[in-house]
């Protein structure tokens, strides 16, 4: 080829001898070809010239030239193909033949190992892990995988991370004792924790210096636990170097580094995100014994994120003064609102002491703290409430409920109104605001994009509809969709029923009691509306129906489009039978989801939280190292989320369901730190390996971060065991504070070998994410608690074991609480609790809110929780206050104070709410209430309640004539209302039978008593 050819030309020439350079059969003439006889050529490339079937038909020398020459500097601005059509080429070129195609190991030309830079290049970037997958079998990779060029070819952080991941895997399944010094930058970041097993202090300082240089946040928790694990002495410049890292130091490990070092170090140390409650509170002891003293603001902003390891007592002997600088530190404010609770309800306490002005604690007080004041000091006037500090504040529903009626006064724009106060909503509050008003609240109230959620119960969304049922209906995107689910649909004009059911799909169905049967009646209307027929619901229909899909049973699952998987993936549960058959949608292999041969790591990461809820029916379609891949990230988001213990428990049992050999010895592999801290432990271990490969020492020294992950009751025992055998003398408060869920698992025995002497131990073994407490447990550890000089059921101690856990005690226990104690406390749900019990708490109760009497609404609003145990006395007084009391607490009061309760004074209690008593006549309560009141009275409340005394409704009678037909008749008119009754009687030509005149006679005679 000449360079005096016009270049108008060699566009024409080049498709002319491309197959000839294609068709070289030495490295030489290939070399020849593309590096000089193409050299002015190859610019004419096109986008069909290098697609062509010539091209898919070169050999393997020259094709590798032809990838090198695309990707070394070529020119594509003036070209009609991109990089990615080049990608498509040598992925179709691979992909046919033999593969990997271009290897063969008895070909001298084609046994070079760098393979993946020879034929893909730098055109790897475009790879995804199906496609290599499929150009080289997992079984054959191996070959490929230890070569220099390859490694340093997949060290691209434009490659797909995965298939970085896969890469790095593979190699280590290939050779475990493969040199990470071998590995460059991002490759480093997918080593697995068992290739530091061997490396020195020196050798893992220097590993943990370039992940920390090439993997940023995203660096394995396991395998900076296993890099952590071999040090084995510190100093400040250790502690310094090993920053983020340091939450790879075990309990043990900290226990041994100097006080004097992690004094020195604490500007590192309180800069760590991530610490858990055993590692932070080993930091706290040891600062302590080095002298460090944590006695005001400076001091508690220092600890940074270390603050939760800071005992609540501690905090008492800090001046309040103090506190409230530290209140203005947002930075500290954000470390304080990861600490345990009672830690939380310590300090805001402290700050409270100040003035309790509600005023001025709403001012001290920070705003994303707020939950931890008390209800009893909520007590804004009129005249000095500042909606603006309360909205900014973060509430719970007892405290919003509390004040929500001076807010709702003193405000003209319900729209400023955050979820956080909108919550407190009830008819209580709302009884003496003007309707206008109460209808811009209830807008409020509406679903908003980017905002949260305003989440009301129940009997907050019925006495909603109640006040605003006689509206003509608006645009019901105006309304709360979860009010929408008790909207007359009588009203619903049959051109709007798709808006409805529309607005009404976003709900929170869960939110409906069983004894209303809704579901039924909606899915039926819904039905009706959309024209459903049979249990086949089309993919528009499932998108108008929304969070309805999560109340259909099996079949509608099955027969419906299959875009029904993606609204069940916002269910907050699924039923056994809703399981089964999204399985079997699964497993058909029809949805987007493809057929089950193609499933993957990527599959399960689609399928949202559905894996969650799936069995071992599904999970034995994917290898164990999918699974474990899997998990180490699904495991954590689902404990972010506060995923329900018994959900956990159930998912692993359905994925862990593989049982190892039976084995004198330990086999799946020792557990050591690194293995717990990875996020998928302890999947592969069964019960019996779990025993077997988890050492004493590693439960003791691990304990917080071991029964983080621990969900299974078997294995929790197995830990409580050793637990056990690590304390024979019994097991101290710091290590029963961090036990967890597994405390659950504990025998009475094993809770009388524990220390509870401490609040914050009381506290931790409380919290109720950790799942419930059986009664005579729960009394053992209270009981326990109680025994220790000193110690007493105050305001920390309630809140902390809340109301369930309360009613395990004997009544007579509950005297020993104080009123000013119960004043201070949160609402305690005490639905549990006996008669006896409650009558107990209600006559505490009424004496700690005393003082605010005065102020009907808000004196209802703070006793409400414990009407449960009020006399009648009690509630008849309250019946002539116009309070609104919501259905849920009139429900709660005690059966025979119910039951003996006039028309009237039920009437005086429910306020706006007395359609509620309609709506909930199947409730057991009700329905022996309205047995008890005369027809009459019942009639005269105007909502419909039939069922009380003075009124029969007998069925329709017909006596057969003498002669066998139905000529005579007798008819029995129904009876009318009131204190007697009336009948109508027609008889026909036929006699009346002795037994329905002795029918009759006792009907009448009912009627009249």
């Amino acid at each position: 080829m000449q360079e005096d050819v016009p270049e108008g030309v060699r566009g024409g020439i080049l498709p002319c001898v491309w197959p000839s350079a294609l068709s070289s059969d030495t490295q030489e003439e290939a070399d020849l070809w593309f590096e000089k006889r193409l050299k002015l050529y190859l610019p004419f490339l096109t986008k069909d010239l290098i697609s062509s079937t010539e091209t898919q038909s070169a050999k393997c020398l020259p094709f590798s030239k032809f990838v090198s020459v695309l990707g070394n500097n070529y020119n594509y601005g003036n070209s009609d193909f991109e990089r990615e059509d080049v990608y498509d080429t040598i992925k179709t070129y691979l992909n046919t033949g033999t593969k990997p195609r271009c290897y063969s190991a008895s070909d001298p030309q084609l046994t070079s190992t760098a393979w993946f830079v020879n034929y893909i290049g730098v055109f790897v970037t475009f790879i995804s892990l199906a496609d290599l997958n499929a150009l080289v079998p997992t079984d054959r990779i191996n070959i490929f995988l230890e070569d220099p060029k390859n490694i340093k070819l997949f060290n691209n952080p434009a490659i797909p991370k995965n298939v970085i991941s896969f890469y790095t895997s593979q190699l280590y399944t290939q050779n475990p004792s493969f040199s990470p010094f071998l590995i460059p930058g991002l490759l480093l970041c997918e080593v697995p924790s068992s290739a530091y097993i061997s490396l020195n202090q020196s050798g893992s300082m220097h590993i943990l210096e370039l992940l920390n240089q090439f993997c940023n946040d995203s660096i394995d928790p396991e395998a900076s636990a296993a890099l952590v694990e071999n040090f084995k002495t510190f100093d400040e410049s250790s502690i310094q170097s090993l920053g983020q890292q340091s939450t790879g130091l075990t309990t043990g490990q900290i226990t041994t580094v100097p006080p004097s070092v992690l004094v020195s170090s604490l500007e590192t140390l309180s800069s760590v995100s991530g610490w858990n409650q055993g590692q932070s509170s080993a930091v706290i002891q040891q600062l302590a014994v080095g002298g460090f003293e944590i006695n005001d603001a400076s001091a508690l902003v220092s600890l940074g994120s270390l603050i939760g390891g800071v005992p609540s007592e501690k905090l008492k002997d800090i001046p309040s003064s103090e506190l409230i600088v530290t209140a203005q530190n947002p930075a500290f404010v954000a470390n304080m609102i990861q600490a345990p609770k009672i830690v939380q309800l310590t300090y805001v306490s402290k700050i409270i002491t100040v003035n309790q002005d509600p005023n001025v604690v709403l001012q001290n007080v920070p705003d994303e703290m707020a939950t931890e004041i008390p209800r009893s000091l909520l007590d804004f006037s009129q005249a000095s409430v500042d909606i603006e500090k309360i909205v900014a504040k973060t509430w719970d529903q007892d405290q919003a409920a509390v004040f929500f009626e001076k807010v709702a006064s003193g405000t003209n724009d319900a729209e400023i109104l955050s979820p956080s106060v909108l919550q407190g909503f009830t008819c209580n509050g709302v009884r003496a605001v003007k309707p206008q008003k109460i209808k811009g609240l209830i807008r409020a109230c509406r679903p908003r994009k980017d905002r949260k959620k305003v989440v009301l119960k129940e009997s907050q969304l019925t006495c909603m509809y109640n006040l605003i049922k006689d509206e003509e209906p608006q645009a019901f995107t105006d309304y709360p969709s979860d009010m929408l689910l008790y909207y007359s649909y009588e009203k619903v004009e049959k051109v709007k029923c798709k808006s409805y059911f529309s607005a009404a799909g976003e709900a929170d169905f869960t939110v409906l009691s069983t004894v209303l049967k809704k579901e039924v009646s909606l899915l039926n209307n819904a039905k009706d509306c959309l024209g459903i027929e049979g249990t086949s619901i089309s993919s528009g229909n499932v998108e108008v129906l929304g969070n309805m899909c999560c109340t259909l049973d099996g079949s509608y699952i099955e027969n419906s489009d299959a875009t029904i998987l993606e609204k069940l993936k916002n269910c907050k549960d699924l039923s056994d039978e809703q399981i089964t058959s999204v399985e079997k949608v699964l497993l058909a292999g029809t949805t987007q989801y493809g057929d089950v041969s193609t499933w993957n790591q990527q599959t399960l990461e689609d399928l949202g939280i559905l894996p969650l809820y799936l069995t071992k029916d599904f999970w034995n379609k994917f290898d164990k190292s999918v699974k474990k891949k899997f998990l180490k990230t699904f495991m954590p988001q689902l404990r972010g989320k506060k995923t329900a213990k018994r959900k956990l428990r159930r998912l692993f049992k359905q994925i862990n369901s593989e049982r190892a050999k039976r084995a004198a010895g330990c086999t799946v592999g020792d557990i050591t730190h690194s293995t717990i801290v990875d996020g998928a432990f302890p999947f592969g271990y069964d019960a019996s390996q779990f025993d077997l490969c988890l050492d004493v020492n590693i439960v003791k020294d691990n304990l917080a971060a071991l029964t983080e992950k621990v969900d299974d009751e078997d294995f929790q025992k197995i830990i409580l065991v050793k637990l056990n055998q690590a304390y024979p003398a019994g097991i101290p408060d710091e290590q029963v504070q961090v036990l967890g869920s597994v405390s659950r698992a504990a025998s009475i025995d094993d809770i009388n070998k524990w220390s509870i002497t401490k609040i914050d131990t009381l506290a931790a073994l409380m919290v109720a994410d950790d799942g419930e407490w059986e009664p005579d447990k729960s009394e053992a550890i209270i009981t326990k608690y109680l025994s220790t000089a000193g110690n007493s059921l105050r305001t920390a101690e309630l809140n902390s074991v809340g109301g369930s856990n309360l009613c395990s005690l004997e009544a007579g226990v509950l005297k020993g609480i104080t009123p000013d104690s119960l004043s201070g406390a949160k609402a305690l749900d005490i639905s549990a609790c006996s008669l006896d019990q409650k009558k107990e708490l209600y006559k505490l109760a009424r004496t700690a809110f005393s003082a605010q009497r005065n102020d009907t609404g808000l004196f209802y609003q703070l006793i409400s929780p414990y009407l449960g145990g009020a006399p009648i006395e009690d509630i008849r007084t309250l019946s002539t206050q116009n309070l609104g009391m919501d259905i849920s607490i009139f429900k709660s009061l005690a059966q025979d104070v119910a039951l003996n309760l006039t028309v009237n004074e039920v009437k005086g209690l429910l306020g706006t709410s007395l359609p509620d008593l309609k709506t909930f006549e199947n409730d057991t309560l009700i329905q022996k209430w309205i047995s008890e009141q005369l027809q009459s009275e019942l009639t005269a409340l105007n909502i419909g309640l039939t069922g009380g005394k003075g009124r029969v409704d007998p069925p329709p009678v017909t006596v057969p004539g003498n002669n066998g037909t139905s000529n005579g008749t007798v008819t029995v008119n129904s009876p009318t209302t009131g204190n007697g009754a009336s009948y109508g009687i027609h008889l026909g030509s036929t006699s009346v039978s002795l037994s329905l005149i002795l029918w009759l006679m006792i009907t009448a005679l009912r009627s009249l008593l």
